[in-house]
């Protein structure tokens, strides 16, 4: 079998950051036959690797280069699991994004990724984070009401989001996601930067 890269993705908690995780492993029989050597190339042999970040409408929003980062990595040139970019810069919205992984041999042989598909919903759970600590200091009763309506609605569009995305139902909490996002941006109050906020 030839290799099959893996990676993931992580945001800060500011949702300006964004943390790369190269998970392809050293190749082992029957449990990891993609992975780095034993006949598959492996990280010394990589002339290009790429990264791009592709919204639901098919553009590529966000590359990435990652030529030139394996060599750091504990047992390379077949590294285990490492974060082999961490801090990038992230300037995209909450949102639903596909990751396309290449990587480049020395003979030019290309290697793809499966095809993954990321949530990102870090500024809704911030808005919704900083409407508890709002809660949680709110003196007066109509105020703590205002703020539990508005926590509980934003965990409400969360958990949906959350459940369509795990069931591949992708359309369904990008709709949801956009009702949230239009829900944040009415909040006045919630300090979250999720846009209008």
């Amino acid at each position: 079998m030839a290799l099959r890269p893996k990676i993931s993705l992580s945001l800060g908690n500011k949702c300006n950051l964004v943390t790369f995780r190269e998970e392809t492993d050293p190749y082992v029989a029957l449990t990891n036959e993609t992975g780095w050597g034993s006949g598959n190339i492996d990280a010394s042999d990589i002339s290009s690797a790429t990264v791009e970040i592709i919204n639901l409408e098919n553009t590529i929003v966000a590359t990435y280069i990652l030529t030139g980062l394996y060599s750091a990595a504990v047992g390379y040139p077949t590294p285990s699991a490492f974060n082999i970019a961490s801090d990038a810069s992230w300037t995209q919205p909450d949102g639903i994004y596909k990751i396309k992984y290449k990587i480049v041999d020395v003979s030019l042989n290309e290697y793809f990724n499966e095809l993954t598909h990321e949530l990102f919903i870090c500024n809704l759970c911030n808005c919704k984070e900083n409407l508890v600590k709002k809660l949680i200091n709110a003196c007066d009763s109509k105020t703590v009401t205002k703020l539990k309506e508005q926590v509980d609605q934003l965990e409400i569009f969360i958990y949906g989001i959350q459940s369509a995305f795990s069931c591949a139902d992708f359309d369904t909490a990008d709709a949801i996601l956009t009702a949230a996002s239009t829900y944040c941006q009415t909040l006045s109050d919630c300090g979250c930067g999720c846009g209008g906020c």
